[in-house]
């Protein structure tokens, strides 16, 4: 046992530089000097800004996945703030046009769609969104509360009080999905 201890203190003190060998061939102290204090950056309150690599190769479709997020506090008859989990699997980073062909968003209730983004000439994402592997990118779109109808227009009726499921993603790709209550107007 005590040849382990005897060999684990050599190691540490040859892998360590505790001490060097002089010329001589003695052993002497590395230094005397007291010890330096280290500083630590400074603890970040907030956010911090991050900066990702960036391209303006566009992504492919099948490689991006988009999660959608709706606030428990909004309400029927007013326009309803969607937002959108982006990120891709691709190796490289890319960038997400705002195509309309790029994704697509199906909102339904008791599964029968209410408003398809298909038959709207509104774009979900109105600027393009760079993306990094592993990293996501919260961007905010807002649905008019209306139903789609055949044209979107703003004489479609107004979705109802109720529970609604939003399914968002980009062609070829695997939609995101999740529920939400749209709480009733308040007079």
């Amino acid at each position: 046992m005590l040849a382990v201890v005897i060999g684990m203190a050599w190691v540490l003190v040859q892998v360590g530089g505790i001490l060097t060998t002089d010329p001589g061939g003695a052993r002497q102290p590395e230094s005397t000097a007291a010890p330096q204090a280290q500083t630590s950056p400074a603890s970040a309150d907030g956010p911090v800004q991050v900066a990702l690599s960036t391209a303006t190769d566009a992504c492919d479709p099948q490689k991006v996945r988009v999660t959608p997020t709706v606030r428990p506090d909004q309400t029927a008859r007013r326009a309803v703030q969607v937002g959108l989990v982006i990120s891709t699997t691709a190796e490289q980073s890319c960038t997400l046009q705002p195509d309309d062909a790029d994704l697509v968003a199906i909102i339904s209730a008791n599964d029968t769609p209410i408003w398809d983004s298909t038959l709207c000439p509104l774009s979900l994402l109105t600027e393009p969104v760079a993306l990094s592997p592993t990293w996501a990118t919260f961007e905010v779109t807002t649905w008019t509360g209306r139903v789609s109808g055949s044209n979107c227009s703003t004489a479609q009726p107004w979705a109802a009080a109720g529970r609604y499921t939003v399914e968002v993603g980009t062609l070829g790709g695997e939609p995101g999905k999740t529920t939400f209550v749209l709480e009733a107007a308040k007079s």
